[in-house]
C-alpha cells in the first residue's frame, strides 16, 4: 500500500472519527439528559400527604419532601385477596420512603396503637403502630424505576405491605392518621382479616 493510499485513509478515519464526535455533542446539546425530578412539574411535586392524630407535630410531605428524604427499595409482589389464585397480580421494585422514618419525623404519641390510612376516594386500611415501624414498609412513590401516576398524572402514592394482602397496599394514599383505638378499614371493617397476611 503506498503512503498516499494510507494518507487518504488516516484522514478520512479521522475525518468520520471528528463528525461522529460533533453529532453526539449536537445531541447532548438539544437533547441534555434530565433527571426524573427535572420531568416532574410543580402540581406533582407540591402534592402532599398529611400525617397526624396522635403525633407531636403534623405534618404535610409533599412529594418534593419525600424525594429530599433516605431512599429504600422493595421487591415484593402484590397479592389480590379478590383473585382467588396464589399468583401475584402485580410485582416489582418499588422505591420510596420508610413509614417508619416518616412516623418518626411526625413523632409518635406513647397512647397510639393503630396507624389509619385513607384515599381520596373512601377507601381506607389500617397497620398496628408496630407492623408500620417495619423497615421494609415504605410509602413508594416509583415502581420499577418510573413515578407512580394516576390517571390525572397525579401522584399515586402506594403503601408497600410486604407479606400482607393488597387492601393493605392502599393506592393514592394522602393520609395518615395514628389512632388509639382497633381503627378497622375498608375491608377490615367488612369482615377481611385485619393481619392479612398471606400465608
Amino acid at each position: 500500500m503506498s503512503n498516499i493510499t494510507r494518507n487518504r485513509r488516516l484522514i478520512i478515519g479521522t475525518v468520520l472519527l471528528a463528525a461522529l464526535a460533533l453529532a453526539v455533542l449536537a445531541s447532548y446539546w438539544l437533547f441534555p439528559p434530565t433527571s426524573p425530578t427535572e420531568e416532574l412539574d410543580e402540581k406533582f411535586l407540591s402534592w402532599t400527604i398529611a400525617i397526624d392524630g396522635l403525633v407531636d407535630r403534623p405534618l404535610n410531605l409533599s412529594v418534593s419532601n419525600l424525594l429530599s428524604m433516605p431512599s429504600t427499595s422493595v421487591n415484593s409482589p402484590l397479592y389480590c385477596v379478590g383473585g382467588g389464585t396464589g399468583y401475584p397480580v402485580e410485582n416489582g421494585t418499588w422505591e420510596g420512603v420508610r413509614l417508619k422514618l416518616v412516623l418518626e419525623k411526625a413523632g409518635i404519641r406513647s397512647n397510639a396503637i393503630k396507624v389509619a390510612f385513607y384515599a381520596p376516594d373512601g377507601f381506607s386500611t389500617d397497620l398496628t403502630i408496630q407492623e408500620a415501624q417495619r423497615k421494609d414498609v415504605i410509602i413508594a412513590y416509583k415502581k420499577d424505576g418510573e413515578f407512580l401516576k394516576d390517571k390525572n398524572g397525579n401522584p399515586d402514592l402506594r403503601l408497600v405491605v410486604p407479606g400482607k394482602w393488597g387492601y393493605k397496599w392502599i393506592r393514592g394514599l394522602n393520609h395518615i392518621e395514628l389512632v388509639d383505638y382497633d381503627f378497622k378499614g375498608f375491608y377490615e371493617s367488612r369482615g377481611y382479616s385485619d393481619e392479612a397476611n398471606i400465608e
